[in-house]
């Protein structure tokens, strides 16, 4: 057990590694949450070789898409999470599974690269104006689908207009990726959602810390963990730390996902898969890991079909 005031139940003892911490506050009317993000946005990066505007946008992405995923609770919970847009992107594709494992694409990974200001990319203009959509899968009869249009593009405002107008839960969200020379130096997030009970109060007084609070990549470069930003923001002396989880980049991708996937095909498509002399590639589009089927493996998924 670590002797750090900051260190959570269930983060990583090195909290300088990706981790998310839960937390309520103002007398359990307010649910915090903070998240670091920044090596699982490194490895999306390196994995999809993209140009920083397309970095920027998917880490953004990813983290906002962690953060909204934090209530699944069965191990087969997931949560499937995607923005249409008609901005260079195009669009982009991510995956949570129960246990703050993610994983994701760009449509378009090399895009040209716009600012705000020197040093601060313009997400939104990458973006552009579509539609965000959240598809959840936590065992009922049918997965929940909620869809919002794109209020900025930024992602974190259409995260939160996502959650105000789709899910009737007014929330803060935060999120950036800072980057260095191209590769992702600092990432993460911040959600702080109103519960049951909450009034006026206490939205005046989350609108007005809102207001006066740093950037989150700022803050990580500050070394601040996730639990100390939700500390810095709440300003609330009695904050209820709850729980901390690790989080990663991890894809589930197998060879024998990929057989099943050529299975589904049309035995007339199969077989003609099966006459070509070097047999076929599947790729991955969250991974881009490659599995190579020869011929005698596809005239084997037939018979066994």
């Amino acid at each position: 057990m670590s002797d750090n005031p900051y260190f959570v139940p269930g983060a990583p003892e090195d909290l300088s590694a990706d981790h998310i911490v839960r937390a309520c506050g103002l007398n359990g009317k307010v649910k915090c949450l903070a998240i670091r993000t920044t090596a699982l946005c490194e490895k999306a990066r390196i994995i999809h070789d993209t140009t920083p505007a397309a970095t920027a946008a998917l880490g953004r992405f990813m983290t906002g898409s962690l953060l909204i995923s934090e209530s699944m609770k069965r191990s087969t919970d997931t949560q499937t999470t995607i923005i249409k847009g008609d901005g260079p992107i195009r669009g982009m594709t991510c995956v949570t599974d129960y246990g703050f494992r993610v994983r994701a694409y760009p449509v378009q990974n090399h895009i040209e690269t716009a600012h705000h200001y020197p040093g601060k990319i313009d997400v939104g203009a990458a973006v552009g104006k579509g539609m965000l959509t959240v598809i959840r899968d936590i065992g009922l009869k049918e997965p929940y689908v909620g869809s919002t249009e794109l209020l900025s593009g930024e992602i974190a405002e259409d995260f939160a207009y996502y959650l105000r107008k789709s899910e009737q839960t007014p929330a803060i969200v935060s999120l950036g990726v800072l980057l260095d020379k191209g590769v992702v130096s600092q990432a993460g997030g911040m959600m702080i959602q109103l519960m049951p009970g909450a009034g006026e109060e206490e939205i005046a007084y989350l609108e007005k810390r809102a207001a006066e609070f740093p950037e989150i990549t700022f803050l990580l470069s500050s070394d601040f963990s996730p639990a100390q930003i939700l500390d810095l923001f709440m300003g609330d002396p009695e904050l209820e730390y709850l729980e901390g989880a690790p989080v990663s980049f991890t894809c589930n991708c197998s060879r024998e996902r990929m057989s099943a996937g050529i299975a589904t095909l049309g035995r007339d498509e199969i077989e003609e898969l099966a006459k070509t002399d070097e047999g076929v590639d599947t790729q991955c589009h969250f991974c881009n890991s490659t599995y190579h089927f020869t011929p005698e493996d596809i005239r084997r998924l037939i018979s066994d079909n």
